[in-house]
């Protein structure tokens, strides 16, 4: 059976004409999307490559070969002692490519993994050996191998998935009043703990814990406690194997007498579940990135809801916020991310939030994967306000 490895370097492949190469510069891990599609990291400095006939290549330090064999994923290594440019120029000559797609991007930050520097190290190399190559940005490329999922990488994805939901699960009889955000997260820390997963800490300490009266942000939690009539917002990641799902659940504390939700309440959260259905309903192949979220905003607005004030969905992947197509608005901070075209096999959120003061905000993240006819849940949705 393939390797994860061995299937993101063939997708890889793919994506490559002739007389292209596809050069990954590395050094000390500088290039995360070395990981990403060669499943390694090294410590000296490294050129491994995508060529179109003969594979993956690997050039590296002496001392970091045997690791490269060991693992298998390469067609041809080679490596060097003293010199890392004479090795580079002469295998570069060898293969003398037209274009050479090189891991930089003014638009995507997960596929600038060149830096500056050595930007200009490769660069001035490349010209000394191949002056009328073309170098090219890999940032289109990139967009498909990180966003097209592979089988292995989809069982990675639906088991963080289904243990995010579990982890809910068992958290949600738990919750009483008089508990505090930070008392919350520990307890979330605790249970993705047990179940085996790594929770994203996303520089918070772990999950999102906010009460809606004490603001709704990416920020950690406070010692403030919960009270009746409370809404609790809750937004984590938990990763298996190095992929991640996010999911985000909105939960309502009873006061005294009360069954259920105040109908305002009820109204906010009917109005985001119709809106993730329809983006649910116009996420497919084909389709741009800010359609999906203009159906979202559409259903959102219909509803008497406050206008969106970011994109409805993202996709997931090796990080939590993966790069690539965007459901989002056509905004520059979004720098055209929105405008990519939706791929079959892509893994994208579903949170057209509400957020407003001091009338309440609202969470509701769902995980879908995009298949050949649209789109299908990998996350049991929230069907109703969770009730504490």
């Amino acid at each position: 059976m393939e390797t994860l490895a061995q299937q993101k370097i063939t997708q890889a492949l793919t994506t490559l004409g002739p007389d292209e190469l596809w050069l990954f510069l590395t050094q000390e891990g500088s290039d995360p999307n070395v990981g990403l599609v060669f499943g390694t990291a090294l410590s000296g400095r490294a050129a491994l490559m995508l060529h179109p006939q003969r594979g993956a290549l690997g050039l590296c330090a002496n001392y970091d070969r045997g690791h490269l064999e060991h693992q298998g994923q390469f067609a041809e290594l080679r490596d060097y002692t003293t010199s890392f440019a004479d090795a580079f120029c002469a295998w570069l000559s060898e293969l003398a490519p037209q274009t050479i797609w090189l891991n930089f991007s003014e638009h995507d930050a997960l596929a600038d993994g060149l830096s500056y520097g050595q930007y200009l190290s490769v660069e001035r190399l490349i010209r000394q050996t191949l002056p009328d190559a073309n170098l090219r940005s890999s940032q289109d490329l990139l967009r498909t191998v990180r966003g097209v999922k592979t089988s292995e990488e989809l069982r990675h994805l639906q088991r963080a998935i289904d243990l995010t939901i579990v982890m809910y699960d068992r958290l949600l009889p738990t919750l009483q009043v008089g508990q505090t955000e930070r008392e919350i997260q520990a307890r979330m820390n605790a249970l993705a703990a047990e179940l085996g997963a790594v929770p994203y800490l996303g520089g918070h300490g772990g999950p999102l814990v906010c009460i809606n009266r004490v603001g709704l942000a990416h920020r950690a939690p406070t010692d403030e406690a919960l009270q009746p009539g409370d809404l609790l917002i809750l937004d984590t990641g938990l990763a298996v194997e190095g992929y991640y799902s996010d999911i985000a659940r909105t939960l309502y504390v009873r006061q005294p007498g009360e069954h259920e939700a105040p109908a305002e309440l009820q109204t906010v959260f009917r109005a985001i579940y119709g809106a993730i259905d329809a983006a649910f309903a116009v996420l497919k192949p084909g389709v741009r990135g800010l359609d999906v979220d203009a159906a979202a905003r559409t259903a959102l607005r219909q509803a008497g809801q406050p206008e969106l004030s970011h994109a409805t969905g993202h996709q997931i992947g090796q990080r939590v916020h993966d790069g690539g197509t965007l459901l989002g608005p056509d905004w520059e901070r979004y720098n055209a991310a929105s405008r990519g075209v939706v791929q079959e096999g892509e893994v994208y959120t579903l949170e057209p939030t509400v957020v407003q003061s001091p009338l309440p905000s609202m969470i509701v993240e769902e995980n879908v994967v995009v298949t050949s006819s649209g789109a299908r849940y990998l996350s049991r949705r929230q069907e109703e306000l969770w009730l504490i």
